[in-house]
């Protein structure tokens, strides 16, 4: 998800428009994946955990010593919301000493988590996983041979295995390796940069809608605008040969090139920027010999931003019109400067380059970002 205001290539039917809070909705459902969560979770199978001993039973008169591993997750998406059901199986072989005797147990877990997509300040997203109490662990007891002498065992077993197993997940889920996995930095990737920095634990939680507003913030600048129109300068441009003057008696040809855009913010509740576009010509306009006049032009565009359905960041351009082109004409000499029809010269020259700019930024006049399909391949 990098570079999200370049040159895209354009999206000629963009869907409805969305408002940036519903645009961060739809940014958590497409980027909060069963298979990331997997993947955010997949360094827990195979870890070992070991407990004990512990004492249990009157006096602690039994010894007990349990080991044994995780075992791969199990991932249910809970609908309408960005949630999901996580089983955690895990296997311990315990084992109880008793006045010398040994007793082997063979105990199977299950441990329920309930994990979040949620969002935080700034433009972090963040799989959260509430602590496990003992209650969210389920046991099943195998005794290879237990007679009534061992009966009194089993319940004082349970109590401490899921205490014990809820404490280690809680250790397990929350350790920064486990944690930098389930925590990504949407701006840093925005502004391609490594999302690999140290994560904390006190977020500042906020709601999908503040997350899109935030997004949109972060994502459509002044400076990323002006990035993505800077290959326009020094672009040329050629104009005619075109009659003009009564009787087509004139030929008007004209080049130059373009100059560096400049970028405004424009105020107003929508995302949008004023876009002037400099544009110094020479002038050759021929009547038996050549008159030349220096021209310098600016061409007024302004670019509007939305979000428009499914997940898509939209441009509008407001194409320029020839009576929006200023145009300031310096003639060279003093024969140039009395040619009497070079007002209708200049009307022409205008909306010539108001069409070569149409073309150049606007065609077609809407340019699209397809997010959801940068969060695919991310």
């Amino acid at each position: 998800m990098t570079d999200t205001v370049d040159r895209p290539g354009p999206i000629l039917a963009p869907g409805k428009r969305i408002d940036p809070a519903e645009f961060g909705e739809r940014f958590f459902v497409r980027a909060v994946t069963q298979e990331r969560i997997e993947a955010g979770l997949a360094d827990l199978a195979g870890k070992g955990t070991k407990i004990g001993p512990f004492a249990i039973g009157p006096l602690g008169m039994a010894s007990v010593v349990a080991e044994g591993a995780v075992g791969t997750p199990r991932i249910t998406r809970m609908q309408p919301n960005v949630a999901y059901d996580v089983t955690v199986p895990a296997a311990l072989g315990v084992v109880v000493t008793l006045g010398g005797q040994k007793l082997g147990l063979e105990v199977g877990l299950e441990i329920d988590l309930e994990l979040h997509a949620r969002a935080a300040d700034p433009l972090l997203v963040v799989i959260d996983v509430p602590r496990v109490s003992p209650r969210d662990v389920r046991l099943i007891v195998r005794a290879e041979a237990i007679g009534s002498a061992f009966d009194w065992i089993i319940e004082p077993i349970g109590k401490v295995v899921r205490a014990e197993v809820a404490a280690r997940v809680n250790a397990m889920v929350h350790e920064p390796g486990s944690l930098r996995g389930r925590v990504f930095d949407i701006a840093a990737r925005i502004d391609d940069l490594p999302d690999d920095g140290p994560v904390g634990t006190d977020f500042t939680w906020i709601s999908y809608g503040e997350f899109g507003h935030n997004f949109f913030e972060h994502a459509v600048t002044r400076a990323r605008v002006e990035a993505g129109v800077a290959d326009i300068g020094g672009r040329t441009i050629d104009i005619g040969p075109m009659k003009a003057g009564p009787r087509d008696i004139a030929t008007v040809t004209a080049n130059g090139q373009v100059g560096t855009p400049e970028v405004r913010d424009r105020d107003g509740a929508d995302i949008a920027f004023d876009l002037y576009i400099p544009v110094s010509l020479e002038l050759v306009v021929a009547v038996g010999s050549g008159h030349r006049y220096a021209a310098e032009i600016g061409i007024p565009i302004v670019l509007t931003v939305h979000a428009a359905d499914p997940l898509l960041i939209v441009i509008d351009i407001a194409a320029p019109d020839a009576d929006g082109v200023s145009l300031d004409l310096d003639a060279q000499g003093t024969r140039a400067s009395l040619v009497g029809f070079i007002g209708g010269v200049k009307t022409q020259i205008r909306e010539q380059v108001a069409e070569v700019v149409r073309l150049e930024v606007g065609d077609p006049p809407v340019r699209v970002i397809d997010i959801g399909d940068r969060i695919d391949l991310a």
